[in-house]
């Protein structure tokens, strides 16, 4: 195990202390999590897996663009695994499962996953900021109207478009910063020259969003919690740039401080954007572990139907 990870692992623990030490000191929120019904938590797994099968129909889009197939069971499944990987390593460890398979698989050379990667990164950073704006402005007079939040919508905005018209600005250049962004440059660059692709891309980014933000109304609701479908969308909205933030397994931790951050500013109270927070967490873990070891299962059985290919082990490690 590398020192890296042993941080990342250290600090997941400081987290979870601490978010714990704030549970105990604060029984009353105990018990809204103990009311949650057995059929809230059903209908918050099915959203949750909705939201896994829709990040593997994107998967499945962008694998095709470059002839690759993916049946139902690969793209679901790396979906999933990925989720279980996220959660087992830090930095992301799920995506280097996926990013194996594929090159195990198909050769999918590892330079054009990172690219395919980095660009559904700016298209839902782009979907996102859009969302978030247009939804903040419906709220205008209202009291969950937050100019800051306005501004970092509209700067992750400015930042997604100027960095998708760096490849015409600076063609043939060999800047070390142009160097670092060459890999999401050349995935935009592929994705905006296909219509089509950036048409399902977008569609698929406002459904997961959609999925998203009634992940966090439900949440609210399952604790008592009145509200409005909005302002959940706008906390879900915020809680995704946490993403860039790999320092624990699945950004455990971080993205509960986010997510009661956005609540509080959004005046939905910190408190209850905690505790949404958390059933958002346990309900992703819970989907994340019930198909991840099955689709893993699946996944290595595929791997052995081509002769000559050696199985792919998909353990999780920290080295």
């Amino acid at each position: 195990m590398n020192k890296k990870a042993i941080a990342s692992l250290v600090l997941l623990c400081i987290t979870a202390a601490g978010i714990g030490f704030y549970l105990k000191h604060n029984p009353g929120l105990i018990g809204y999590l103990r009311n949650i019904s057995p059929w809230n938590m059903i209908l918050l797994f099915l959203v949750s897996v909705t939201t896994l099968a829709t990040n593997g129909l994107c998967l499945r889009i962008f694998a095709k663009k470059f002839s690759i197939c993916l049946k139902w069971k690969e793209w679901l499944g790396l979906a999933s695994v990925t989720a279980m990987g996220n959660y087992l390593t830090p930095f992301s460890g799920g995506l280097v499962a996926r990013a194996a398979y594929l090159k195990h698989r198909y050769d999918l050379p590892y330079a054009h996953f990172l690219a395919l990667l980095a660009a559904h990164y700016m298209i839902a950073f782009a979907v996102i900021s859009v969302t978030g704006t247009v939804t903040l402005l419906t709220l205008t007079g209202a009291g969950s109207f937050s100019w800051p939040v306005l501004l970092f919508f509209l700067a992750t905005l400015s930042t997604v478009l100027l960095i998708s018209y760096v490849p015409s600005i600076a063609a043939g250049k060999q800047h070390r910063l142009l160097r670092l962004v060459q890999p999401a440059l050349e995935g935009f660059d592929i994705v905006r020259r296909d219509g089509a692709l950036w048409g399902k891309l977008i569609a698929l980014t406002f459904f997961n969003i959609a999925a998203g933000g009634l992940l966090y109304f439900m949440a609210f609701a399952s604790i008592g919690f009145a509200v409005p479908f909005t302002v959940a969308l706008l906390i879900y909205l915020l809680t995704s740039f946490t993403i860039l933030i790999n320092i624990t397994p699945g950004n455990l931790g971080v993205q509960e401080a986010a997510a009661s951050l956005a609540a509080a500013i959004l005046g939905a109270g910190a408190d209850q954007g905690l505790l949404a927070a958390l059933i958002v967490r346990a309900v992703t873990i819970l989907s994340a572990f019930a198909l991840g070891p099955i689709f893993s299962y699946l996944l290595s059985k595929e791997l052995t139907k081509d002769p000559g290919r050696k199985p792919l082990n998909f353990s999780f490690t920290a080295d």
